[in-house]
């Protein structure tokens, strides 16, 4: 018998979600007004002794392995690595979904491996591929942050806390949510602790721990104070960033930070119609100073992005001149014409069909290089909705003089709109559809990947000019990314979706600003 320490005589929700149960039966008051299943309650003996005698046993003699889902291995997390190439591949959807989970399916082969070694694992394996064609916002500098010497324990803590709230999710594990929890508040903590330490402030691995608030906000994500609560995360990095001065940008590491944080700036500035910091942008050209010409492309579209969010920003002020609003919304819709138009092969993709009408919007998606192309066009795809958005609002409240030209912009835009919605729905099944037959699973960084998926899908579901069908379609791929992939934000708004119900927090929620945000911590 293994003594479990003192119990609690609580059903499971409320021992889960640590509040006051009133054990009332059959089910707890609690659970009846949350409109919430009540499990009832455990037997008091075997929650204070639990037999593992024949668990042990059988352990030992036949080496009986645990399945969870999350990746256990014994190989090192940052050590990971993928090869394959998927330019002409076309994909098998008939088992999607089975194969994603299996995918996810791993096996604890010892009893000695710390939790915390596996939620390690986790999220490296999921958030950080080795492959550089599935780049994401953290994979090209966090395992070099994370390998550097330190007496600041706030980096590996985060990682481990975000690594237990995917397990949490994915496994419907309630309990690690809430040591989830508890590694986030320590981690605030130490941050806290670090700002009032002039060496600690100013040290990478300060700043990457800062960023990784954020994801662990859309791991975690219930409410819209979570989405919130992601834009005051991003609004402390940027303090920090302040604090850091132009000196973080004389090390390879420090500009990639810097670079990683600019893509975080850019999102939440479209999201809230804010403008990007002119400090922020000026750094941003001190750091692209000697970059290679790989880069270029993504440097240029956020330039173009920069512009796009003074815009969006200026649009609501009464002192704005409604032409000139126009006037620059088309020039900007212009540049980011050319951009795609001049945009290297590295970015290109395939159109490919299928019959599937599940996993696959209108019977077509595409076939990419890699998450890092999907990704970067995407956010073009966003950039080009949102612009002419602008277009179309200003084309409701007047006219062009030319009659004709009028009906031809309104055209114009119609079809535009209905092409990038459409063109954002075909690149998911590359994310979320692939199968055995493609290489390309084998280096897929999961729960990464689906994350960059979610503001492109809430964009296309709320617009005006809606494809039939198309906010039922998102819905359901919404889902399977909070089930299957550990991101709870993609729950949140599928059930938002649903209800028809608009989020404020992306565009209205008031945020604190930079430097009153390390006052908070």
């Amino acid at each position: 018998m293994v003594y479990c320490g003192r119990p609690s005589k609580g059903c499971a929700p409320c021992r889960a979600k640590r509040t006051k149960c009133d054990q009332t039966r059959p089910h707890c008051g609690q659970c009846r007004r949350a409109h919430r299943e009540c499990p009832g309650y455990r037997a008091e003996q075997d929650a204070v002794f639990r037999n593992e005698t024949s668990k042990v046993v059988a352990k030992a003699q036949t080496g009986t392995k645990w399945e969870i889902s999350m990746p256990v291995s014994p190989i090192r997390p940052i050590e990971l690595t993928g090869d394959g190439d998927v330019r002409n591949l076309a994909i098998d959807f008939s088992a999607a979904t089975v194969q994603m989970v299996e995918r996810t399916k791993v096996t604890i082969r010892t009893l000695s491996v710390p939790l915390e070694d596996e939620a390690t694992y986790y999220f490296f394996h999921n958030f950080v591929p080795a492959d550089p064609a599935s780049l994401t916002t953290y994979s090209d500098v966090l395992p070099t942050v994370y390998r550097q010497d330190s007496s600041f324990n706030a980096l590996p803590k985060i990682i481990e806390a975000i690594g237990l709230a995917g397990i949490s999710n994915v496994k419907q594990a309630p309990e690690l949510m809430v040591a989830a929890g508890q590694k986030y508040a320590r981690v605030l903590r130490a941050i806290t602790a670090s700002i009032q330490n002039s060496k600690e402030v100013s040290t990478d691995q300060t700043l990457m721990a800062v960023m990784l608030l954020g994801l662990f906000e859309t791991v975690t994500c219930s409410n819209p104070e979570s989405m919130r609560s992601w834009t005051n995360h991003v609004n402390g990095a940027t303090a920090l960033v302040r604090l850091r001065g132009t000196d973080q940008l004389r090390t390879k590491v420090g500009r990639k930070l810097f670079d990683n944080l600019v893509v975080q700036i850019l999102i939440d500035c479209l999201q809230r119609r804010q403008m990007i910091p002119p400090d922020v942008i000026e750094w941003a050209e001190i750091a692209a100073e000697g970059e290679t010409k790989k880069a270029v492309p993504e440097r240029q579209l956020i330039q173009i992005i920069g512009r796009l969010c003074a815009l969006r920003a200026a649009v609501d002020r009464p002192e704005t001149n409604d032409i000139g609003v126009a006037t620059l919304a088309n020039f900007i819709d212009s540049d980011l014409e050319d951009w795609k138009n001049s945009l290297p092969p590295a970015f290109s993709y395939s159109i490919k069909q299928s019959p599937n009408t599940e996993d696959v919007f209108s019977h077509t998606y595409h076939v990419y290089k890699g998450t890092w192309a999907l990704s970067v066009w995407n956010v073009y795809r966003c950039a080009r909705i949102l612009t002419q958005q602008v277009i179309t609002a200003w084309l409701s409240r007047n006219s062009m003089p030319n009659p004709a030209l009028d009906q031809s912009q309104r055209r114009q835009s119609k079809v535009l709109l209905a092409n990038l919605a459409h063109d954002i729905c075909a690149s998911a099944p590359f994310i979320l559809g692939a199968s055995n037959s493609s290489v390309y699973s084998s280096r897929l960084p999961r729960a990464a990947a689906g994350a960059s998926l979610l503001w492109p899908f809430y964009l296309v579901a709320t617009m005006d000019q809606c494809l039939t069908g198309i906010r039922a379609w998102i819905i359901t791929r919404l889902a399977l990314i909070g089930r299957l992939m550990g991101i709870k934000q993609a729950e949140s708004l599928a059930n938002v979706l649903r209800t028809k119900r608009e989020i404020t927090a992306w565009d209205k929620f008031e945020t604190a600003r930079a430097d009153e945000v390390l006052d908070e911590w």
